[in-house]
């Protein structure tokens, strides 16, 4: 038995390796590829069986014969995928679709649970309670297959969004509805048939997995630190958290396992990137991306391996309940779509949806690896009747193959015909001088490139009229100023300008400043940029002065400091405050260079300066908080100071050392030598000692709003006009906490 499912697993792998790269190669979707393969397969063994019966038996055989218990394949294939799904996700852009996310994921399972069910039920096809589990299996996507697609014809931001949403949370409804309806249909005593009690087992499983997984992935990245930066370390303990997790909270308290499997996820998402290095996080997310990608193929081609021996006991009968399927799973997606997301626009909880963007939503809800993992699993599951056994798996298997073939193969025509593939003018204006911008470094290295090689001018020139070709940047004189207006260009400037310092920030991870502080910062940009989108400057400037805001927990240790004397709490804060507006200052002058170098050129001089007066006005706010806080610690800050650039210091001598290491400069064994120094003194300087504070500034107040308000209309307010000097205001000076 062993023998053959290692036989079986090196088969898969290798199958999956030739299947990617057909699919890249021919632009034909991964899944159906496999669905294809995984389909002749089966029918190879069935017609050959008898032929080559020891080949059969020890490549196929364990596929199609399987001795796994039914929840074996739930254990095996769910939880890598629901992991990697949810890590990829960036928990913060979607909240502010989280109600048409959620109606999708929650609401529309139950609406194709009801109306598949309904449909079986009222044409006779079968039992009511077999069509209600089968619209169950059948009400999760599968993004992997849609998102192929819209990353290829290049769908909008805000679409991609919404299927990716539905297709992490709507996994653990489908599965919990599943898990009750086969309770019932099996007479398990434990879950009662009612519709209530049904109501409060879905409620409590979801719940209670909601709560483990947050818990989980909390515990995990208060981990991570203590790992030392350490990626293998980061990687393993990944991997050790899913599986335990998924069979803890199914198992153990009887909570959704998917739920917690996805909370945690989602959780780790959100905190990881602090807590981890730029490089190392990438690396886990590369890892995990990998191993869902093997496991969802794994799943499609042993599912369709199923299939020729499965429709071999089909009939006729089968194929006209899959018609129906088929148009109640379509029509329920509609009802939802069309009829319940305009409610929510209405009710001012999420922008509006457009038409087309409801179109391809209902057209592009494809069935796949988690409609398949139920459907084997199902298979197996003997306490289930015989009948009801055959027909979920049947017309379960046969949605999935109609949805990818049907619906996956014409997915990209429809986002073409609904124009949703091409560019905003705005867009287009940017493209446009993005291209006109490489084409002249293009041109300067091709001629650079030809005289190292020693190759002709009119050779380079030639090259480099073929590349502005190839990527038709035309002949036309270009402006962006005359393409965009001043406005459109700020908008565009500011969110660039704080998606930029998101990626900055976590470079001061590691111990450098402390994790509250980087995570503050990093929600704080996530701010920055939904407000630069609704309000302009008004509303960057507003979300870039909110950090600078005293917090509650900084009043608090200043009023134990005046009537306790207690100093730790209140030398804490400031510490850590110091910490923050240090990060903040550097960071804000590489955004300074990042203007010059890179935005200059793309929105043009004037708006570039106008961006370069507002970050200037964020660093003249932050040096005004650094000096009262420095006036309360007098000379003591330069502790401070001297920690941060000692721990700056000590990971850059890690990177260069590392950097001599890879170029082969140095031996292994100098490099673990120096390594090891490093890490000895890395050890000694992370712990942060505690400055006095100077007693006649001990209630200093340090509420500072980082610049004052500016019109939203630059045309208004040209830079350096005095009304709109960055930073000034009446209130920006420490005032009595009395």
């Amino acid at each position: 038995m062993v023998i053959h499912i290692l036989l079986l697993s090196g088969f898969l792998l290798a199958s999956i390796a030739f299947v990617q790269a057909a699919s890249l190669r021919w632009s034909i979707s991964e899944s159906v590829l496999l669905a294809a393969w995984g389909f002749a397969l089966g029918g190879i063994y069935l017609l050959s069986g008898e032929a080559w019966p020891a080949l059969a038996t020890n490549f196929v055989m364990p596929a199609l014969a399987p001795r796994l218990p039914p929840e074996a394949y739930l254990w095996i294939f769910l939880p890598p995928l629901l992991f990697q799904a949810a890590l990829s996700v960036n928990v913060r852009e979607m909240l502010g679709d989280a109600a048409p996310i959620l109606l999708l994921a929650v609401v529309a399972v139950f609406v194709a649970t009801g109306m598949v069910g309904g449909a079986i039920g009222l044409t006779g096809l079968g039992p009511l309670a077999d069509g209600l589990l089968l619209g169950a299996m059948i009400a999760t996507t599968d993004p992997s297959a849609v998102l192929a697609v819209f990353r290829e014809v290049g769908a909008p931001e805000r679409l991609v969004r919404l299927v990716e949403g539905e297709s992490l949370l709507n996994d653990a409804a489908a599965i919990a509805i599943a898990g009750v309806l086969i309770a019932s249909i099996t007479g398990d005593v434990s879950h009662h048939a009612s519709f209530g009690s049904a109501l409060r087992s879905l409620g409590v499983a979801l719940c209670g997995g909601l709560l483990l997984g947050a818990a989980a992935g909390r515990a995990f990245a208060w981990l991570l630190p203590a790992l030392g930066g350490e990626g293998k370390a980061e990687v393993s303990l990944s991997f050790a958290l899913p599986y335990p997790l998924f069979l803890f909270a199914d198992q153990m308290l009887h909570v959704s396992g998917v739920v917690a499997v996805v909370a945690a996820g989602l959780v780790i998402s959100g905190l990881g990137r602090t807590r981890l290095s730029p490089l190392n996080w990438q690396h886990l997310q590369l890892i995990w991306e990998q191993v869902a990608a093997m496991a969802g193929a794994a799943i499609f081609l042993l599912a369709a391996m199923q299939i020729p021996r499965t429709l071999r006991d089909a009939h006729w009968i089968d194929l006209i309940a899959l018609a129906v399927v088929v148009v109640a799973a379509l029509v329920a997606r509609l009802v939802v779509v069309f009829g319940m997301l305009p409610l929510l626009s209405r009710m001012r909880l999420t922008e509006p949806v457009s038409a087309a963007y409801k179109l391809v939503i209902a057209w592009g809800g494809l069935r796949g690896a988690v409609t398949l993992v139920l459907a084997l699993g199902l298979a197996q599951e003997t306490a289930l009747p015989e009948s009801t056994r055959r027909f979920v798996a049947i017309l379960a298997t046969g949605f999935v193959l109609v949805s990818l073939i049907v619906n996956g193969t014409s997915l990209k025509l429809l986002i073409r015909r609904l124009r949703l593939d091409l560019l905003s003018p705005q867009e287009q204006a940017l493209q446009q001088q993005a291209v006109q911008l490489s084409s002249i470094t293009v041109s300067e290295r091709v001629h650079m490139a030809a005289r190292t090689f020693h190759i002709s001018e009119a050779i380079a020139d030639e090259a480099c009229r073929t590349f502005r070709h190839s990527i038709d940047i035309g002949k036309t004189a270009f402006d962006i100023e005359a393409a965009l207006t001043e406005r459109e260009r700020l908008v565009i400037g500011l969110v660039t300008l704080a998606t930029k310092e998101r990626e900055l920030i976590p470079q001061y991870g590691s111990g450098i400043i402390t994790i509250h502080n980087l995570d503050s910062m990093m929600q704080n940009t996530e701010v920055m940029i939904e407000e630069s989108r609704l309000s302009g400057r008004i509303g960057y400037q507003r979300a870039a002065a909110k950090i600078l805001a005293e917090t509650a927990a900084m009043r608090v240790a200043r009023w134990t400091y005046r009537w306790l004397r207690i100093r730790q709490p209140y030398g804490d804060a400031l510490a850590d405050r110091f910490e923050l507006l240090m990060c903040r200052r550097v960071v804000l002058h590489q955004l300074i260079v990042f203007n010059e170098t890179s935005l200059t050129p793309l929105l043009g001089a004037r708006l570039a300066k106008l961006l370069s007066a507002v970050l200037k006005g964020r660093i003249e706010a932050v040096e005004r908080g650094l000096a009262d806080v420095r006036e309360c610690f007098g000379q003591a800050a330069d502790v401070l100071e001297r920690r941060m650039l000692l721990l700056y210091a000590l990971r850059e001598g890690r990177e260069r050392v590392a950097a001599m290491y890879e170029d082969r400069s140095i031996s292994k064994e100098i490099y673990d030598a120096i390594r090891r120094e490093l890490d000895v003194a890395w050890k000694l300087a992370v712990p942060r000692a505690h400055p006095d504070i100077v007693p006649h500034d001990e209630w200093a107040s340090f509420e500072v709003p980082e610049t004052a308000a500016f019109s939203d209309t630059p045309e208004d307010s040209p830079p350096g006009a005095p009304a709109d000097a960055p930073g000034v205001n009446a209130d920006a000076s420490p005032r009595s906490p009395s």
